[in-house]
């Protein structure tokens, strides 16, 4: 009786764990998508930014006499400073975005793995032979490489939030001095 009373709490802890681990999965994929999707927005304002700093630049540059003298230079130096911090940022948006699958990951749950370039009745071969402790290790395999992903995207996402932020405030300060002036 104790031999089955085992077998039946290793089939719980195992059931237990692949619930975990989809679970684990759906959070790693909404957190991918929402950070993507924001990066996106970020990417859009910035890239709306760079332009209008250029135009500010133009017209600050454009400027007459003793304003192009005294508060002109102040204010290039704004506008080529929030450019270049929207660019910066734009950059960082597009790295969020960049898709970050390592090639080759020899795993049964990664699209570039060998497994998957099989022609289908070879692949769906090897799926029904394979172990379910190697499927189970593959997949928290993938679950640790998606998270590494997540930190990444977060990590540029956050870099690229900051420097539009110091862009942002270079603008403002540059658009007051133009409109005081």
């Amino acid at each position: 009786m104790a031999v089955q009373e085992d077998k039946l709490i290793g089939v719980e802890r195992d059931v237990l764990r692949d619930r975990f681990a989809d679970f684990e999965r759906a959070v790693l994929q909404d957190n991918i998508a929402l950070c993507d999707t924001k990066a996106g927005l970020l990417l859009a304002f910035t890239g709306a930014m760079v332009i209008f700093c250029i135009d500010a630049f133009v017209t600050v540059h454009a400027a007459p006499g003793a304003y192009q003298r005294f508060v002109g230079p102040a204010m290039r130096g704004l506008f080529v400073i929030a450019t270049i911090g929207f660019l910066a940022s734009a950059q960082f948006s597009l790295t969020t975005v960049l898709p970050r699958m390592v090639r080759g990951a020899g795993d049964h749950v990664f699209w570039e793995s060998p497994v998957f370039k099989l022609p289908v009745e070879r692949y769906v071969a090897e799926m029904e032979i394979l172990d379910p402790a190697v499927e189970r290790h593959d997949k928290l395999r993938h679950l640790h490489l998606q998270a590494g992903i997540c930190r990444r995207k977060f990590g540029h996402f956050a870099t690229a939030m900051r420097l539009a932020q110091l862009a942002f405030v270079a603008l403002v300060i540059g658009e007051v001095l133009r409109v005081a002036g």
